[in-house]
C-alpha cells in the first residue's frame, strides 16, 4: 500500500539528516568498508542525496550533517567495536572517515556536527538540541551505513519522539541484500521507507523559501 508522504514533509518541521556522507565511506577508491561504498555507488546514493539536499534547501528544510570525527590515529576511541574487522587495513591505516564527499559539500546555512565517539547520530552530539530548537518533528535519514548508523539513529529518533523517513535509495550498507531486509523488517517498524523520488515530487510542488 502506497503511503501518503505529505503529512511527514512539511519543510517547516522536517530536516534532512545526513550520516557519515564522507569520502572514505562513499568513494570506492578510498573506502574503509568497500562493500558499503560499492552499494552506495550501485544505487546512485550520492546523486540521490545531492538531489534531496537541493530540494530541502529550496523549500527551507534544514540540512544537517553528522560526520564521524574521530582522531586519525584512533586515540581515545573505544576498543570494543567488532566493525574493525571489516575495515580494510584497519591495523595500519587511518581511522578517519575523511572530508564530506566533494559532491555533498555543506552550503551556507547547513548545520555540520562531528561525532567523536559512538556509532549513531544522536549519541554524544548536539543533534537533538538543534532539531528541537529548529522545531523539527520529522527527520529524513540518509547516508551510511544502513547496518549501524542509519538503523541506530532511526531507533534513537523514534525513541526521542521524532517521525522518521528513510529514503530507500539514499542509504547503503553491506551486503545489499541485508539492507533490503533491514528496511523491510526493521526500519519500517519505526518509520516510513520510500524511494526518494516521492519526497522530491512533493517538495517540487511547494514554493521556494
Amino acid at each position: 500500500m502506497a503511503i501518503d508522504l505529505a503529512p511527514f514533509l512539511d519543510p517547516r518541521h522536517t530536516a534532512v539528516v545526513a550520516l557519515e556522507v564522507q569520502e572514505n565511506m562513499l568513494d570506492p577508491h578510498k573506502a574503509l568498508i568497500p562493500g558499503v561504498a560499492a552499494h552506495a555507488e550501485a544505487i546512485g546514493l550520492v546523486d540521490n542525496v545531492a538531489a534531496l539536499m537541493a530540494a530541502a534547501r529550496r523549500v527551507g528544510a534544514p540540512v544537517v550533517y553528522v560526520s564521524d570525527a574521530r582522531r586519525d590515529d584512533g586515540k581515545g576511541a573505544v576498543k570494543n567495536l567488532m566493525i574493525g574487522r571489516s575495515i580494510a587495513g584497519a591495523e595500519s591505516r587511518s581511522w578517519s572517515h575523511g572530508a564530506i564527499h566533494h559532491r555533498l559539500t555543506p552550503h551556507e546555512g547547513d548545520i555540520s556536527l562531528g561525532r567523536e565517539h559512538g556509532m549513531t547520530g544522536f549519541y554524544a552530539t548536539p543533534l537533538d538540541a538543534y532539531l528541537r530548537n529548529l522545531d523539527v518533528t520529522t527527520v529524513i535519514l540518509v547516508g551510511v551505513s544502513a547496518n549501524i548508523a542509519v538503523n541506530g539513529t532511526a531507533i534513537e529518533a523514534m525513541n526521542l519522539g521524532y517521525r522518521v523517513v528513510v529514503p530507500s535509495d539514499c542509504v547503503a550498507g553491506d551486503p545489499p541484500e541485508y539492507v533490503q531486509q533491514l528496511l523491510k523488517f526493521t526500519i519500517r517498524n519505526v518509520g516510513v521507507v520510500a524511494p526518494v523520488q516521492g519526497i522530491l515530487d512533493h517538495w517540487a510542488g511547494l514554493p521556494a523559501n
